[in-house]
């Protein structure tokens, strides 16, 4: 463990942090206002905002979903996909198939798994494939006070469980993506129904 408060571990090609210090908080949001700050349409936001959450916090795969009426819809996922795993834009999600997540996310708490996947219940089986997934969890992601979405992250079978550092920093990178959201959209005048 560094002075800062950093632990890492690697695992198969990935590096895992099993504590974040003060540093490597700021770093992390520093990374991800990066690419914020290019010049980006709506999509192209979300997919750079995904693929640097991913990165930061050693996900097999990063989803952005956002509330689409009573359902969720994915906009973006990456990771190391399977055949199956890609985004169905039409697809959709009933809220009412998901009851704790949902509460969880409309109350502006995260949820995370900490069981072993084929062990979790039904409610998530559709959505995290057992055999590839050892844990996930869901942060809510607020623009104009409103919850607008979550990220969803998962990490590879023999992986390290989320910590609570792990949820507080996707936490903290989902409140700062729903700010930028929020900007973009107001400088734009996006008039985009699923934000």
């Amino acid at each position: 463990m560094s002075s800062d408060g950093d632990a890492v571990e690697h695992n198969a090609g990935y590096t895992y942090r099993q504590a974040w210090g003060p540093s490597a908080r700021i770093e992390a949001r520093a990374r991800l206002q990066g690419v914020m700050d290019d010049d980006h349409d709506l999509m192209s936001l979300v997919d750079a905002a995904a693929r640097v959450v991913r990165e930061l916090l050693a996900a097999r795969t990063a989803t952005v979903t956002v509330l689409d009426g009573e359902a969720y819809r994915d906009l973006v996922k990456v990771g190391d996909l399977e055949p199956g795993e890609e985004i169905v834009s039409t697809e959709r999600y009933p809220m009412e198939l998901y009851p704790e997540a949902t509460a969880r996310l409309l109350a502006r708490r995260p949820y995370v798994s900490t069981e072993r996947i084929d062990e979790i219940e039904q409610e998530h089986e559709q959505l995290v494939p057992p055999t590839l997934v050892s844990c996930f969890m869901g942060v809510p992601i607020v623009a104009d006070g409103a919850v607008r979405g979550e990220l969803f992250v998962t990490r590879v079978v023999g992986a390290p469980q989320f910590t609570a550092d792990d949820v507080e920093v996707a936490g903290d990178l989902a409140t700062q993506f729903g700010v930028q959201l929020g900007a973009l959209l107001a400088k734009k005048h996006v008039d985009d129904p699923l934000w």
